[in-house]
């Protein structure tokens, strides 16, 4: 009751399901037509990928797999492997699967046949997991295999935009957020494996929701690199904003992160993120790098009086009082209030740390007290 068939191929059978779905089909809020439209260039900053830029979907196989364990080794076999792409008006999903081990060698060099026919492999965290899994399989075998390039890993993107939106950043978290498709009666990935040891020993029961579980595995691939493309278009997410400051300041864009910084501060205020604070503290050292001191020292008062408390904003807030407002008095307080904070516990430090910062206030306070007379 296997789903699927058998296929003869170069090096014996092995067995194989194909699924073909219309442009119509619909996955959560995504049909298959407007994922052939995806924009992959607008993925390629975040990818630090260049050649996403000169590539399409047309182009890219999507694909995951299923194996015995997590970790690695000979003993870790990939029973089962998804492959999906675009074809004609149609997206075609190919699951290759181990239905006895003595089969195993037909079935990886038909893998490895079938991503190497591509321009772009999409994966989701399939560069530190499936694609080493599978490569582990053919070299136990003998086989080389190099997989396409580029290699587009989703999951990195994922993190890279939506670190600190959703609690985490698993593939069914994007999907249940962003495509907005929920599953019915899901077989969790984690008890895949034991469904193919039963099946071994003769229990094929659970075979076709391992199958369907990695099916929806594989669509939900370029549903995501669409959700992924569609707001990079047009960033509003709050936490997207922020993560693009980031990522824009790493890189030497300056005024791109001082934008993208600005646009996300009104939703992350709104929702008390706990982003927040990092984003002030940027932003406030943009500003100062810009030469717009007034604006870095209001927004590090924002920062000072936000939770979780910490020094650098009060030893900056102070720098900025004494050197350029010209204001001791107010230098002054700033410095006791951070004296206060750390010696109440309110500024939470290491013990080495927590010296330094008191012996650098105290230096402070001293020459202020001595330029006041």
């Amino acid at each position: 009751a296997l789903p699927g068939e058998e296929v003869e191929g170069e090096l014996g059978a092995f067995w194989v399901r194909r699924t073909r779905l219309p442009a119509s089909h619909l996955h959560g809020s995504w049909s298959v037509g407007d994922l052939r439209a995806t924009r992959l260039d607008l993925l390629a900053e975040v990818a630090r990928e260049p050649r996403l830029k000169s590539v399409s979907l047309e182009d890219a196989v999507f694909f995951d797999t299923e194996t015995t364990s997590l970790g690695g080794g000979v003993s870790t076999y990939v029973f089962l492997m998804g492959a999906g792409y675009f074809q004609g008006d149609e997206f075609v999903v190919e699951q290759y699967f181990l239905r006895e081990v003595p089969e195993e060698r037909a079935l990886l060099h038909a893998i490895r046949e079938r991503l190497q026919g591509f321009g772009l492999v999409v994966s989701f965290h399939g560069k530190h997991f499936d694609a080493p899994r599978i490569s582990g399989r053919l070299a136990f075998h003998r086989m080389g295999f190099e997989l396409s390039e580029p290699h587009l890993d989703l999951c990195q993107v994922g993190r890279s935009l939506y670190r600190g939106a959703f609690g985490n950043c698993r593939l069914q978290t994007f999907e249940r957020r962003l495509v907005d498709f929920h599953r019915a009666d899901d077989l969790p990935g984690a008890e895949c494996p034991q469904a193919f040891f039963s099946h071994l020993q003769g229990d094929s029961s659970l075979i076709p929701r391992v199958f369907e579980h990695n099916l929806f595995d594989v669509l939900t691939l370029p549903a995501v690199a669409a959700a992924f493309a569609s707001e990079l278009e047009d960033p509003r997410h709050p936490v997207v904003l922020a993560n693009l400051g980031s990522l824009h300041e790493s890189a030497g864009r300056d005024a791109r992160a001082r934008d993208s910084y600005l646009a996300a501060l009104e939703g992350l205020r709104a929702d008390r993120h706990a982003l927040l604070p990092r984003t002030l503290e940027r932003l406030a050292l943009l500003e100062r790098r810009a030469g717009r001191h007034a604006e870095s020292a209001r927004l590090l008062e924002e920062r000072i009086a936000t939770q979780p408390y910490a020094f650098q904003p009060l030893e900056d807030l102070a720098k900025y009082f004494e050197h350029r407002a010209h204001d001791l008095d107010r230098a002054e307080a700033i410095a006791v209030d951070a004296r206060s904070r750390i010696l109440t516990g309110k500024i939470s430090l290491d013990p080495r740390t927590r010296v330094r910062c008191l012996q650098a206030i105290d230096h402070r306070l001293a020459r202020l007290r001595r330029r006041r007379g």
